[in-house]
Protein backbone atom coordinates (compact mmCIF):
# COMPACT_ATOMS: atom_id res chain seq x y z
CA UNK A 1 0.00 0.00 0.00
CA UNK A 2 1.12 3.27 -0.75
CA UNK A 3 1.73 6.22 1.82
CA UNK A 4 -0.67 8.01 0.26
CA UNK A 5 -3.05 5.43 0.43
CA UNK A 6 -2.49 4.58 3.86
CA UNK A 7 -2.79 8.33 5.07
CA UNK A 8 -6.10 8.65 3.40
CA UNK A 9 -7.13 5.50 5.35
CA UNK A 10 -5.85 7.07 8.47
CA UNK A 11 -8.10 10.20 7.44
CA UNK A 12 -10.82 8.22 7.13
CA UNK A 13 -10.62 6.70 10.48
CA UNK A 14 -9.83 9.82 12.38
CA UNK A 15 -13.02 11.41 10.82
CA UNK A 16 -15.26 8.37 11.65
CA UNK A 17 -14.32 8.70 15.27
CA UNK A 18 -14.93 12.29 15.07
CA UNK A 19 -17.85 11.89 13.66
CA UNK A 20 -18.97 9.32 15.81
CA UNK A 21 -18.13 11.04 19.05
CA UNK A 22 -20.02 14.33 18.32
CA UNK A 23 -23.23 11.99 17.60
CA UNK A 24 -22.45 10.41 20.62
CA UNK A 25 -22.15 13.78 22.74
CA UNK A 26 -25.29 15.12 20.88
CA UNK A 27 -27.61 11.90 21.72
CA UNK A 28 -26.35 11.16 25.28
CA UNK A 29 -24.62 14.60 26.68
CA UNK A 30 -25.65 16.88 24.33
CA UNK A 31 -29.26 19.21 24.13
CA UNK A 32 -30.83 17.33 20.66
CA UNK A 33 -33.87 19.30 20.75
CA UNK A 34 -31.36 22.77 20.66
CA UNK A 35 -29.01 20.89 17.64
CA UNK A 36 -32.09 20.14 15.35
CA UNK A 37 -33.77 23.67 15.63
CA UNK A 38 -30.49 25.09 14.78
CA UNK A 39 -30.43 23.08 11.63
CA UNK A 40 -33.51 23.73 11.25
CA UNK A 41 -33.62 27.44 11.21
CA UNK A 42 -30.13 27.05 8.06
CA UNK A 43 -33.60 26.52 5.76
CA UNK A 44 -32.13 24.86 2.57
CA UNK A 45 -28.59 24.97 3.36
CA UNK A 46 -28.69 22.28 6.18
CA UNK A 47 -29.74 19.89 3.44
CA UNK A 48 -27.37 20.42 1.04
CA UNK A 49 -24.36 21.00 3.58
CA UNK A 50 -25.14 17.33 4.90
CA UNK A 51 -25.16 15.74 1.33
CA UNK A 52 -21.68 18.14 -0.01
CA UNK A 53 -20.11 16.23 3.35
CA UNK A 54 -21.62 12.67 2.96
CA UNK A 55 -20.12 12.72 -0.33
CA UNK A 56 -16.94 13.77 0.47
CA UNK A 57 -16.57 12.15 3.56
CA UNK A 58 -17.82 8.85 2.06
CA UNK A 59 -14.81 9.52 -0.28
CA UNK A 60 -12.06 9.19 2.34
CA UNK A 61 -14.29 6.54 3.43
CA UNK A 62 -16.48 7.33 6.31
CA UNK A 63 -18.72 4.80 7.30
CA UNK A 64 -22.38 5.51 5.08
CA UNK A 65 -24.07 3.95 8.32
CA UNK A 66 -22.71 6.37 10.74
CA UNK A 67 -23.37 9.08 8.18
CA UNK A 68 -27.48 7.60 8.07
CA UNK A 69 -27.46 7.85 11.96
CA UNK A 70 -26.09 11.69 12.05
CA UNK A 71 -29.10 12.48 8.96
CA UNK A 72 -31.52 10.93 11.47
CA UNK A 73 -30.24 12.53 14.75
CA UNK A 74 -31.22 15.97 12.99
CA UNK A 75 -33.59 15.78 10.15
CA UNK A 76 -35.44 13.14 11.85
CA UNK A 77 -36.77 9.77 10.58
CA UNK A 78 -38.22 11.02 6.49
CA UNK A 79 -35.70 13.38 6.29
CA UNK A 80 -32.74 11.63 7.68
CA UNK A 81 -33.21 8.64 4.99
CA UNK A 82 -34.03 10.81 2.23
CA UNK A 83 -31.02 12.69 2.61
CA UNK A 84 -29.00 9.95 3.71
CA UNK A 85 -30.28 8.07 0.74
CA UNK A 86 -29.04 11.02 -1.75
CA UNK A 87 -26.08 11.37 -0.57
CA UNK A 88 -25.18 8.11 -0.62
CA UNK A 89 -26.06 7.59 -4.12
CA UNK A 90 -24.64 10.71 -5.51
CA UNK A 91 -21.22 9.80 -4.04
CA UNK A 92 -21.84 6.37 -4.96
CA UNK A 93 -21.87 7.50 -8.51
CA UNK A 94 -18.83 10.16 -8.12
CA UNK A 95 -16.61 7.60 -6.51
CA UNK A 96 -17.88 4.80 -9.14
CA UNK A 97 -16.79 7.41 -11.83
CA UNK A 98 -13.19 7.91 -9.93
CA UNK A 99 -12.22 4.42 -9.79
CA UNK A 100 -12.90 3.79 -13.81
CA UNK A 101 -10.47 6.93 -14.55
CA UNK A 102 -7.77 5.45 -12.02
CA UNK A 103 -8.16 1.24 -12.71
CA UNK A 104 -7.31 -1.58 -10.59
CA UNK A 105 -3.74 -0.76 -9.44
CA UNK A 106 -4.65 2.56 -7.86
CA UNK A 107 -7.88 1.37 -6.53
CA UNK A 108 -6.44 -1.56 -4.84
CA UNK A 109 -3.83 0.58 -3.43
CA UNK A 110 -6.51 2.49 -1.81
CA UNK A 111 -8.62 0.04 -0.43
CA UNK A 112 -6.54 -2.94 -0.08
CA UNK A 113 -7.36 -6.86 -0.30
CA UNK A 114 -11.05 -5.82 0.18
CA UNK A 115 -11.39 -4.88 -3.63
CA UNK A 116 -10.57 -8.89 -4.09
CA UNK A 117 -13.99 -9.32 -2.34
CA UNK A 118 -16.36 -7.22 -4.71
CA UNK A 119 -14.61 -8.89 -6.89
CA UNK A 120 -15.27 -11.92 -6.56
CA UNK A 121 -19.13 -11.20 -5.92
CA UNK A 122 -19.22 -8.34 -8.96
CA UNK A 123 -18.21 -11.85 -11.32
CA UNK A 124 -21.34 -12.96 -11.01
CA UNK A 125 -22.07 -9.32 -12.47
CA UNK A 126 -25.71 -7.42 -13.28
CA UNK A 127 -28.09 -6.18 -11.13
CA UNK A 128 -27.73 -9.08 -8.58
CA UNK A 129 -23.92 -8.79 -8.01
CA UNK A 130 -24.34 -5.16 -7.06
CA UNK A 131 -27.75 -5.62 -4.33
CA UNK A 132 -25.35 -8.61 -2.78
CA UNK A 133 -22.51 -6.33 -2.63
CA UNK A 134 -24.59 -3.40 -0.79
CA UNK A 135 -26.43 -5.56 1.68
CA UNK A 136 -23.01 -7.30 2.84
CA UNK A 137 -22.70 -5.47 6.06
CA UNK A 138 -18.75 -6.82 6.22
CA UNK A 139 -17.99 -4.98 2.78
CA UNK A 140 -17.74 -0.86 3.30
CA UNK A 141 -19.48 1.33 0.87
CA UNK A 142 -16.99 3.00 -0.51
CA UNK A 143 -14.97 -0.34 -1.26
CA UNK A 144 -17.99 -1.46 -2.83
CA UNK A 145 -18.01 1.90 -5.17
CA UNK A 146 -13.98 1.78 -5.85
CA UNK A 147 -14.27 -2.24 -6.63
CA UNK A 148 -17.24 -2.16 -8.59
CA UNK A 149 -15.83 0.68 -10.93
CA UNK A 150 -12.91 -1.40 -11.76
CA UNK A 151 -15.25 -4.17 -12.84
CA UNK A 152 -17.21 -5.27 -16.53
CA UNK A 153 -20.35 -4.13 -14.23
CA UNK A 154 -22.67 -1.75 -16.09
CA UNK A 155 -23.22 2.08 -15.15
CA UNK A 156 -27.14 1.15 -15.05
CA UNK A 157 -26.72 -1.84 -13.12
CA UNK A 158 -24.38 -0.19 -10.40
CA UNK A 159 -26.70 2.55 -10.16
CA UNK A 160 -30.06 0.74 -9.81
CA UNK A 161 -28.40 -1.98 -8.02
CA UNK A 162 -26.74 0.46 -5.31
CA UNK A 163 -30.13 2.36 -5.02
CA UNK A 164 -32.01 -0.43 -4.08
CA UNK A 165 -29.46 -1.93 -1.93
CA UNK A 166 -28.31 0.88 -0.03
CA UNK A 167 -32.10 1.43 1.38
CA UNK A 168 -32.29 -1.26 3.97
CA UNK A 169 -29.53 0.25 6.00
CA UNK A 170 -29.87 3.37 5.56
CA UNK A 171 -33.55 3.66 6.83
CA UNK A 172 -32.04 1.21 9.91
CA UNK A 173 -29.04 3.24 10.77
CA UNK A 174 -31.54 6.84 10.05
CA UNK A 175 -34.23 5.02 12.42
CA UNK A 176 -31.68 4.40 15.04
CA UNK A 177 -30.85 8.32 14.73
CA UNK A 178 -34.46 9.74 14.75
CA UNK A 179 -35.04 7.88 18.20
CA UNK A 180 -31.98 8.96 19.85
CA UNK A 181 -33.15 10.54 23.20
CA UNK A 182 -36.89 9.08 23.09
CA UNK A 183 -38.77 6.36 23.15
CA UNK A 184 -37.41 3.01 21.15
CA UNK A 185 -41.35 2.81 19.30
CA UNK A 186 -39.60 4.58 16.23
CA UNK A 187 -36.41 2.80 15.94
CA UNK A 188 -38.44 -1.06 16.37
CA UNK A 189 -41.06 0.49 13.73
CA UNK A 190 -38.17 1.36 11.29
CA UNK A 191 -36.14 -1.71 12.41
CA UNK A 192 -38.57 -4.17 10.96
CA UNK A 193 -39.33 -1.86 8.03
CA UNK A 194 -35.65 -2.20 7.06
CA UNK A 195 -35.87 -6.17 7.20
CA UNK A 196 -38.50 -6.43 5.37
CA UNK A 197 -36.88 -4.20 2.68
CA UNK A 198 -33.40 -5.87 3.09
CA UNK A 199 -35.79 -8.97 2.02
CA UNK A 200 -37.31 -7.06 -0.81
CA UNK A 201 -33.92 -5.88 -2.42
CA UNK A 202 -32.80 -9.39 -2.72
CA UNK A 203 -36.05 -10.66 -4.02
CA UNK A 204 -35.84 -8.13 -6.35
CA UNK A 205 -32.63 -8.44 -7.41
CA UNK A 206 -33.23 -11.95 -8.00
CA UNK A 207 -35.91 -11.18 -9.87
CA UNK A 208 -34.11 -8.83 -12.22
CA UNK A 209 -31.27 -11.21 -12.91
CA UNK A 210 -33.52 -13.90 -14.15
CA UNK A 211 -35.60 -11.22 -16.50
CA UNK A 212 -31.78 -10.29 -17.75
CA UNK A 213 -30.71 -13.92 -18.15
CA UNK A 214 -33.71 -14.48 -20.19
CA UNK A 215 -33.65 -11.44 -21.81
CA UNK A 216 -29.85 -12.68 -23.12
CA UNK A 217 -30.98 -16.44 -23.73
Amino acid sequence: MSTRAARLRLLGLVLSVAIASALVWVVIGGDLDTVQSTVESTGAWGPVAYVALHVLLTLVPVSKNLLAGVAGALFGLAGGIALSWVGAMVSAVVTFAIARRLGRAAVASMTGPRIDRVEEIMRQQGLLAVIIARVTPVIPFTVVNYGAGVTAVSTRDFVLGTAIGIVPGTVGYAALGASAGRDATTFVIAGIVAVVLFAGSLLLGWRAARHQQRGVQ
